[in-house]
């Protein structure tokens, strides 16, 4: 809707002059980024739109649903508001409703969906004043003296994490997986790191088996792990996708955050050590799914294993192509009918003290494959999410030619090597000896 944005280029002094301006003139009806500040404390409000005898504030949020920690936030703003003499009707949290299918049209009516949360603001407004003094003496205060636990990343990952881990345990009981219910009970009990974890207390399998590998110091392997990659098929294709998800979709047939591939790399080895490297990647800025699985379809073949780490994400990209082209489906879910997930067979087979209770593949590779690293990687992407960003540079209407070729050589270089990590991965498995 049509409104007034307040500007922060003039600092915050401006913006809040501004705001009283428009506040006062009645041709204004919406307002964003509304600014005010009370005491210690400046707020800038999403939306403020004119009701009849006051305004409705409304937050805008990226997530698909509204969560116990979007009522504090809208709850500061309104005593901020408030405080500052505005009277406010009511508020609503804004966020994105991800049933929304786009139709290609440029129509995005319903991409948004709205709560109202004037009562749950109500019911704490009143303990405003007293946490805006107990942030204030934090913030004026001393270092605070807090273990690590899972609100170091719950409602939101804290900036500060790798400063505490700084006089941290060297393997803090958080690093066990799925642990965070273990650990905090055993924090509870002054235990703070996995070594000293007592024997018996720990009742899942993968848990003891951190326990037990970061005590003794060494590796485990289960020999099972190489019997099984020894009886995999020929031709053995190892595959890895990357993917964009745009809050506002930008294709047809496509919803908000839908993981939409846009590249794919494979590495082909046969049974005669023959091997064979080929890709796929589209930086046009058109839907890239159609030219993806054709490409794909072509690479695979009919036989032979289809080697992926983690399965769940490629094989759910692989049936929303299906669906998305219902002409090549059968030949899309023959693919799937052939994954098999290296991943699965680490967390169940192999452990290192270095991986710090996870098995991604950035954290497998330098303790199997120390000599392989993402860090050699010229370019600017060295992770999925730097892949996206950049993929949304290269796409982006003012990326020039010379622009969009050294991102295209950096998403390439990129998504080679995490199949080339699979690759080397299971050779280290299958020559793998005791104690490495």
């Amino acid at each position: 809707m049509d409104g007034t944005l307040i500007s922060m280029d003039n600092g915050p002094l401006q913006a809040i002059e501004d705001t009283k301006k428009a506040i006062a003139d009645t041709n204004v009806n919406v307002i964003y980024e509304a600014s005010f500040k009370y005491g210690e404390v400046f707020i800038r409000a999403d939306i403020l739109e004119r009701g009849n005898q006051g305004w409705f504030l409304t937050e805008v949020k990226s997530s698909t649903e509204c969560k116990d920690q979007h009522i504090p936030d809208v709850a500061i703003q309104t005593w901020v508001i408030k405080m500052c003499g505005v009277e406010l009707e009511g508020e609503y949290l804004q966020f994105i409703n991800n049933e929304f299918m786009y139709q290609g049209d440029g129509n995005f009516m319903g991409l948004f969906a709205w709560q109202d949360i004037t009562a749950s603001v109500s019911g704490i407004i009143e303990d405003m004043a007293g946490k805006k003094d107990l942030f204030i003496r934090m913030l004026d205060g001393d270092l605070p003296q807090i273990k690590m636990g899972s609100q170091c990343k719950k409602p939101y990952k804290c900036d500060y994490i790798d400063y505490c881990k700084q006089s941290g345990p060297k393997y803090p009981v958080s690093i066990l997986p799925n642990g965070w219910r273990a650990a905090q009970k055993l924090q509870d009990q002054g235990i703070d790191d996995v070594r000293d974890i007592p024997n018996g207390f720990l009742t899942s399998e993968k848990q003891k088996r951190v326990r037990e590998v970061t005590i003794s110091g060494k590796p485990h392997l289960d020999p099972e792990a190489t019997s099984i990659l020894k009886k995999l098929g020929w031709p053995r294709y190892y595959l890895d996708f990357e993917t964009i998800g745009f809050a506002v979709p930008h294709w047809k047939k496509t919803r908000p955050y839908m993981q939409v591939p846009f590249q794919w790399s494979c590495h082909i080895y046969h049974k005669n050590d023959h091997s064979d490297h080929k890709e796929f990647l589209d930086i046009t800025g058109n839907d890239p799914r159609r030219e993806f699985a054709e490409s794909l379809i072509a690479c695979c073949g009919d036989e032979g294993p289809i080697i992926v780490y983690n399965e769940s994400f490629e094989k759910s990209r692989i049936r929303e192509l299906a669906e998305a082209f219902p002409d090549l489906s059968d030949e899309l879910l023959a693919l799937n009918a052939r994954v098999f997930d290296l991943l699965k067979i680490m967390q169940k087979h192999y452990y290192h003290p270095s991986m710090m209770g996870s098995w991604s593949i950035k954290s497998v590779l330098p303790a199997l494959v120390p000599e392989l690293t993402y860090s050699t990687l010229v370019g600017s992407v060295h992770d999925g999410s730097e892949a996206q960003v950049a993929y949304y540079d290269a796409i982006s209407s003012d990326a020039d030619l010379r622009v969009r070729q050294k991102i295209s050589s950096s998403l390439l270089e990129y998504c080679k090597l995490d199949t080339l990590a699979m690759v080397k991965i299971a050779d280290a498995l299958h020559n793998y000896q005791s104690g490495h």
